[in-house]
């Protein structure tokens, strides 16, 4: 996708706005990628052009992320309401299935979108460094969410300022491994300046993200949750200097390779942020994976953008 454009655009929520970009072609229906937990859309900036020219990229940014509204005072945030935001822009856009493209917590969502909606409404999903719920006790889940309660009732604390020199060298947090350089895209898509102090900045990201919850859920319901996706093209890339995929998740890959005769497993060399530090290795599994499963011949409605509340 060379030379690639872009619009900038934004979708009415209940509670504000969610903030979206499409790349490329507007003529065909786009595949829709979901960036990871803390981050946003500035995480697939360097593999956007990469991916095939036939096909456009919607990159949208969840709740309390990037430009997109943070939520009210005395919410929570969780994974099913970003799942949630997948199904509002199917809604919005009037698609009869997605393409699916998520990293990290992202890939969690359009997995849980797959398992809840299936073949029908579910094309293609491209998964980067993680899979599905993880496979955890009740005991972990129960400590897990009084925990997120206990954080929750917590004073929000204040955001940090910065000159507008120190954000060029600044480093993006829930991502080390990532040169300055290439953080820069994540910087800019959550920088506001300050209100007290014109001359200073802060990272805008909700500082509540970093108590989330997961819905209670056991080993069994996450069993299940992956045994209803049946016949999705589905590729699975694990970084290999990252353990967000581990032995936890074989069950997951067992049930969907067994089940499946598109799946993809891939292993890249780097860190979570492989997307990122290291683009042309994913893209060469990405875009054969796009080319077979949503080939320049097969043109789908790419829907209306016409801007409305969900």
């Amino acid at each position: 996708m060379s030379g690639v454009g872009f619009i900038d655009f934004d979708i009415g929520v209940p509670w504000g706005r969610v903030a979206c970009r499409w790349y490329g072609n507007r003529q065909v229906r786009p595949l829709l990628a979901i960036h990871g937990w803390m981050d946003n859309m500035g995480s697939f900036a360097r593999l956007i052009p990469l991916l095939p020219d036939h096909l456009g990229v919607l990159c949208v940014e969840l709740s309390g992320h990037g430009r997109s509204s943070h939520y009210p005072a005395g919410m929570q945030y969780s994974v099913i309401e970003w799942t949630s935001i997948i199904r509002r822009l199917v809604q919005h856009f009037k698609w009869r299935r997605v393409s699916l493209m998520g990293h990290s917590f992202g890939a969690v969502a359009c997995n849980l979108y797959a398992s809840f909606y299936g073949r029908d409404h579910v094309d293609m999903l491209i998964a980067i460094d993680l899979l599905t719920i993880p496979y955890k006790t009740s005991s972990f889940y129960i400590k897990y969410l009084a925990n997120s309660v206990e954080r929750m009732l917590q004073p929000v604390p204040a955001p940090k300022l910065y000159t507008a020199e120190q954000l060029k060298g600044v480093r993006w947090g829930p991502a080390p491994t990532v040169s300055k350089e290439h953080a820069q895209p994540l910087v800019e898509r959550c920088t506001r300046p300050s209100s007290d102090q014109p001359d200073k900045f802060y990272i805008s990201r909700d500082l509540r993200l970093a108590h989330h919850t997961l819905f209670p859920i056991g080993v069994g319901l996450v069993r299940e949750l992956n045994q209803r996706i049946h016949n999705i093209p589905y590729m699975v890339i694990k970084a290999s200097d990252s353990n967000f995929i581990n032995e936890g998740f074989i069950p997951a890959l067992q049930t969907l390779r067994k089940q499946n005769p598109e799946f993809e497993y891939h292993l890249a060399q780097g860190a979570h942020h492989v997307l990122i530090s290291d683009p042309k290795q994913l893209a060469g599994w990405i875009v054969p994976f796009i080319n077979r499963h949503r080939p320049a011949s097969r043109w789908e409605h790419p829907g209306q953008l016409n801007i409305s509340k969900l």
